[in-house]
């Protein structure tokens, strides 16, 4: 459970723009950074805080937000039906924001923000007994933000937009972010008085900034320790940018927590994705979605791990693809190997080069080494599969079980055409084709043709043109 508790707060989250600039279907909350949309980033951030509520304003395909995003308890929906201006869509939430203290307002396609920064502004907008308060940030580079000017005594004044702003103006590095924590006996009675008097004729949120002054309101300033986080998506290049921020703050997390990572700049890890301490994640490894790994692992150069669960010290060779699926501790998986979702790898089990297992289960210390294909198939303990072994699962309409006992032996370029079961201490001759089910025990092998020399054979030859 989280550190935080703020009862008496309300969280008001802006999701409603369409983001023409980034030329989607999509609206722009739900487009991803590191695996999660970015309304599940800021949603996960703000209920952190565990506050009384949420409320998330949508309006270009609200019902695509929804669907995405749930019914949490403590989340209300509200609908901007016009775009018109961040100060008209905090104004939509009136009638379900009742009965707090303040409400903090936020963007949803600012992922990069962290729950740490919201609770410094609640607690020092508090502390102050502030009326409103900006979040601002000191960017390396301040253009296009509306700069923060403060008066003799160090408070804020006024907020400056770029193109209003004078020479002097321009110069001075700390800007807003568009994130305020607001006191709500005041809240929306400022945002009444808002004008529209613009090129855009919409209502904007900071003009609630010198309305709050003018009437001797206190209004306070908070600055973040990284610019970074108010980095806001608004086209596909901001989107990689935000993506390489997070991306390298995740894996220098992971670093301090004890795991290696090598040539960092190639790897790939998700926000879902979870690492044990002494684990080496190799150059090009690609870590997606839910991804689980134990402790000691090793993943090979250019492994993709889509959903996967890896007990302890699992090796996974370079250029092997696990996606939805299980291994047990102590196995080898690779190079160039196939687990497809639904396969189940218990302990020490060897699942060689060229491999691919499907919806099977292959029980404790079995092997199965060389370019085979198990499909719907349940393999017990201590068995070792030939190479070049295929379970036959499909019949074109229907697929079909096929079962392997204990300490079974398939010897290479065998087909087991399911359904079909092969009993315990059990070996199949090389090249065999199996129809029905093999007793426990002795050797089962097919028919073989004789063998058969033609003197004087050639080849077919290509036409030479």
């Amino acid at each position: 459970m989280s550190k935080f508790h703020y009862p008496d707060l309300q969280v008001c989250v802006l999701a409603a723009g369409r983001g023409k600039r980034m030329r989607s279907n999509l609206p722009k909350v739900l487009h991803k950074v590191l695996g999660r949309a970015m309304i599940d980033h800021i949603l996960h951030t703000v209920e952190s805080l565990r506050p009384k509520g949420i409320a998330v304003v949508t309006g270009h395909a609200s019902e695509m937000v929804r669907a995405h995003v749930g019914q949490p308890v403590n989340l209300e929906w509200v609908i901007q039906d016009k775009q018109l201006g961040t100060g008209h869509a905090v104004k939509q939430c009136e009638q379900v924001i009742c009965d707090v203290r303040d409400v903090l307002i936020v963007c949803g396609d600012t992922p990069l923000l962290q729950v740490e920064t919201l609770d410094k502004l609640v607690r020092e907008h508090r502390q102050a007994a502030a009326d409103v308060t900006v979040l601002t940030a000191n960017p390396a580079n301040p253009f296009g933000y509306g700069r923060i000017v403060r008066d003799g005594d160090g408070r804020l004044s006024s907020i400056v937009e770029e193109k209003d702003a004078s020479e002097s103006e321009r110069a001075i590095t700390e800007v807003s972010s568009g994130i305020y924590c607001v006191r709500y006996e005041v809240l929306f009675d400022l945002l009444h008085a808002i004008g529209n008097r613009n090129a855009q004729g919409e209502y904007y949120l900071p003009d609630i900034v010198p309305l709050a002054l003018d009437a001797g309101q206190r209004v306070e300033a908070v600055m973040m320790a990284d610019a970074d986080e108010m980095l806001g998506v608004n086209d596909r290049v901001h989107l990689a940018h935000v993506e390489d921020v997070m991306q390298k703050k995740i894996i220098e997390e992971w670093q301090r927590r004890g795991v290696t990572v090598e040539k960092p700049d190639t790897v790939r890890i998700e926000a879902g994705v979870s690492i044990g301490i002494d684990t080496v994640i190799q150059a090009g490894c690609y870590l997606i979605g839910s991804t689980t790994i134990g402790d000691e692992c090793r993943i090979g150069p250019n492994a993709v791990l889509v959903d996967a669960w890896l007990d302890d010290r699992v090796n996974v060779y370079a250029f092997s693809h696990i996606q939805g699926a299980a291994v047990g501790s102590d196995s080898l998986v690779g190079p160039y190997a196939r687990l497809r979702p639904e396969a189940r790898l218990d302990e020490h089990v060897h699942i060689g080069n060229f491999v691919e297992i499907k919806k099977s289960v292959v029980g404790d210390g079995s092997k199965v080494n060389h370019l085979s294909y198990i499909g719907d198939s349940t393999i017990g303990t201590n068995c070792n599969i030939g190479a070049g072994t295929i379970t036959c699962n499909y019949d074109g309409a229907n697929k079909f079980v096929t079962e392997i006992g204990d300490n079974v032996f398939v010897g290479s370029d065998t087909q087991l055409v399911a359904p079909v079961r092969v009993g315990s201490d059990a070996t199949i001759g090389a090249g065999s084709t199996i129809t029905s089910d093999v007793p426990d025990g002795g050797l089962t092998l097919s028919e073989r043709n004789a063998q058969k020399y033609v003197p004087g054979w050639k080849r077919p030859q290509k036409d030479k043109p």
